[in-house]
């Protein structure tokens, strides 16, 4: 327990402006209470975040496999803005 302790007084004393600039940004977005989690959690690490879109594209696939019947790779391809090849590939799991 005290050395709990002592880590939250620790984190407690830290302040926004003994942060480096190049972290501000994430700072003024998260809080400074989510940013401290965050280098418990990670600190000394390299760290990769995904783009949204990449995100985004497991579930767009979801949707594609779940309208497909069968028949209507045109008409997806249209509606989700992609090559009826990009439809096909979606459809049977090939989409690198």
């Amino acid at each position: 327990m005290a050395n709990t302790t002592s880590s939250f007084q620790t984190l407690r004393s830290i302040r926004e402006e003994d942060i480096p600039e190049e972290y501000q940004d994430i700072v003024e977005t998260l809080g400074l209470d989510t940013f401290l989690r965050l280098t418990t959690l990670c600190g000394g690490q390299s760290l990769y975040i995904p783009k949204l879109d990449s995100l985004e594209r497991d579930g767009r696939d979801r949707e594609i496999r779940a309208r497909f019947n069968g028949a209507n790779y045109r008409a997806l391809a249209a509606q989700f803005r992609l090559s009826e090849r990009q439809i096909r590939k979606i459809i049977n799991g090939t989409r690198t």
